[in-house]
């Protein structure tokens, strides 16, 4: 796990000094060595974050043993033994035994069609000096992220935003549309940067070009995920169990490769819990520390559930009493994701990856399996949408009519208007907020967004449109792998766990099986109470009874109750309705006010979501907008 950064075509002026400066903006990605290798038409750079050989045969940028080939890579290939066996057969030979050697061996063998061997989650850069082409590519899931601009004659690239922002020349226009889609769905979804002029490479697809003519390129896939389209029946069989059990303990083996400490990330529920189960049962050295981290706030707090699953698979585990956060660490949080970043779990996966960092430096997680599986609870309620879908257009409409002479407060005004969206299940798609047509959201766009509000959730409506007559739960699990997955979930984890040198690695998001639990009927993944059907069967042969089958809870923060508190409503009111704010122009701070006293006052609906992205916006700003502190490094730790 590291960082990547780099340029192809026209060399800048001050290589050095610009490949300096990105460097040390992404010391946190890679604390444990750097590098900088540039030639003609080309640069790549690189922050290491020792895992696999922590030898100097591991140093990045590395060449291949020809001279002709280079690279820079960010992430971990988990087959990398198989593959180097594989190559090792036919004739080739090995310095030392990093995963980044056997990559850059394969891409160098098969370039492009190497692509799909590969079991991992990576960001790379491959310069082939003899033919003057270039590849930049990316994991099938979006688990590492790659970004990239165009300068004169130039494309650059790197694994944060901030790099190419540190550009002298590099664009910071905001881009409206952008800046719609964070505040209607809390994240920035497709190729969506906030800044007009970058982008981001999407999920299993390359770029590949030549050093004369860089910018002459468009994103091409070699992957795509195709989720069963019929509901089917639950028939579930013994051999499916022995098939997902054989094959999920392979995904844990190959994850608990390393050269350094190993851990898991163990919450009370089933996804984590299975990860230990198999984890403790897997061939290695050292079993991994189970490590969970409690919350002072009791409603957050999982510990007694972990412990079980700690003793009844038998891994040491230590519990970490840790706060979920305040707004004090606001600032912090939006200097290292770059972009405005609303889903607010991403404050408690910080400081509990800040914990876990004193105990080890790869951990393994669940993220991923409810995309898999169908665990998400929205999944199951969605269900009730079918039947108001099938209303006449006059009754919808009705029902949309009388949202509209609700307040905007009303909860049942939001309902209604949820309720009387067209086209089969489309209300399901959104949990909470992030409906562009909810009233509050109009009333907080700054009148020189408002027209972008209407196409804010476009995105989501084109890839919804694209499955349309299919199951509807195979809707929403595509839905969720184009968008939620890569731009909100991957993103929290990648950007929380590398502000503090770790890294998280996810067996769900191994793709032989998110490949295998897309071909299962849909029936067998939920029925009409619950989700993550298999899981919950495979559970009952490696999981305490009370995890089995216990309920999805959320990983968390108080937003509601904090923006009532005397202390966290001065800090919003003293942010989003400053003079600073009103002169930045990004919400409409007589909108915000109205919104504040309403959930003061406790109007009807609470808005502690919406809050909260405005929060974020406004914190991302004072870093990216209104100066170039971010160039200074992170905010110093808020202590209690």
């Amino acid at each position: 796990m590291c960082g990547i950064f780099g340029w192809f075509g026209t060399s800048p002026e001050n290589a050095g000094g610009q490949f300096e400066t990105i460097s040390r903006l992404l010391h946190h990605r890679g604390p444990d060595d750097k590098g900088f290798e540039q030639g003609e038409g080309w640069g790549l750079g690189f922050r290491r974050l020792s895992i696999l050989d922590l030898s100097e045969l591991g140093h990045q940028p590395m060449q291949s043993p020809d001279q002709r080939f280079w690279i820079a890579f960010n992430g971990e290939i988990y087959n990398y033994i198989e593959l180097r066996n594989r190559l090792e057969q036919q004739g080739e030979r090995f310095r030392g035994s990093s995963d980044t050697e056997v990559l850059l061996r394969l891409l160098a063998c098969e370039g492009t069609d190497g692509l799909t061997r590969l079991n991992g989650m990576f960001a790379l850069a491959v310069v082939d000096t003899k033919k003057r082409t270039f590849l930049l590519t990316r994991d099938r899931l979006g688990q590492k992220p790659l970004y990239y601009a165009f300068g004169p004659e130039q494309l650059r690239f790197a694994s944060e935003l901030k790099c190419l922002l540190s550009w002298p020349d590099a664009p910071r226009q905001i881009d409206p549309q952008a800046l719609a889609q964070y505040l209607t769905l809390g994240y920035l979804p497709n190729e969506s940067c906030i800044f007009q002029g970058h982008y981001k490479l999407p999920p299993g697809h390359f770029l590949t070009g030549s050093l004369d003519t860089p910018k002459q390129v468009t994103p091409s896939p070699y992957w795509q995920l195709e989720v069963n389209k019929e509901r089917g029946e639950n028939n579930f069989s013994r051999n499916d169990q022995e098939e997902l059990i054989d094959l999920f303990s392979n995904a844990v083996q190959i994850r608990l490769r390393s050269d350094v400490p190993v851990g898991i990330f163990l919450s009370g529920g089933v996804d984590s819990g299975l990860v230990a189960a198999l984890a403790a049962k897997a061939n290695v050295p050292v079993p991994p520390l189970a490590l969970t981290v409690g919350f002072a706030e009791k409603s957050y707090d999982e510990t007694a559930q972990a412990q079980a699953t700690a003793d009844h698979v038998g891994l040491e585990h230590k519990i970490i009493i840790q706060r979920s956060g305040s707004l004090r660490d606001i600032d912090r949080l939006a200097w290292f994701y770059d972009e405005p970043f609303g889903d607010a779990s991403a404050l408690p996966t910080m400081n509990l990856c800040e914990a876990a960092s004193d105990y080890a430096t790869v951990f393994l997680a669940g993220d991923g399996g409810d995309e898999a599986f169908g665990g998400y609870r929205r999944y199951v309620e969605a269900q009730r949408y079918i039947q108001l879908a099938g209303l006449p257009s006059l009754a919808r409409g009705g029902m949309r009519l009388l949202a509209t002479l609700l307040p905007f407060t009303s909860p049942l005004g939001y309902r209604l208007l949820k309720s009387s969206l067209p086209d089969n299940g489309f209300a399901a798609v959104f949990d909470g907020e992030g409906l562009a047509e909810d009233p509050v959201l109009k009333m907080v766009f700054h009148p020189e967004f408002k027209e972008n509000t209407a196409s804010a959730s476009t995105p989501v409506q084109q890839r919804w449109l694209l499955s349309k007559g299919q199951n509807l739960l195979t809707r929403q699990q595509a839905l969720d792998y184009a968008l939620y997955l890569p731009d909100d979930i991957l993103v929290k984890v990648d950007r929380a766990s590398m502000a503090h040198s770790i890294e998280v690695r996810s067996p769900f998001l191994d793709y032989r099986l998110v490949e295998w639990a897309a071909r299962l009927p849909r029936a067998t993944l939920m029925n009409t109470t619950m989700g993550k059907l298999p899981l919950r069967t495979a559970g009952k042969a490696l999981l305490p009874p009370t995890i089995q089958q216990g309920e999805k809870r959320g990983f968390g923060i108080p937003l509601d109750d904090w923006f009532r508190e005397p202390s966290g409503h001065d800090f919003v009111r003293n942010r989003l309705l400053s003079v600073r704010a009103k002169e930045r122009g990004l919400w409409d701070v007589p909108g915000v006010e109205k919104v504040l006293d309403a959930h003061q006052t406790r109007q009807g609906r609470n808005f502690g979501e919406i809050l909260w992205r405005l929060l974020i916006l406004d914190a991302w700003a004072r870093h990216y907008l209104d100066d170039t502190t971010f160039l200074q490094g992170p905010p110093e730790r808020v202590g209690l």
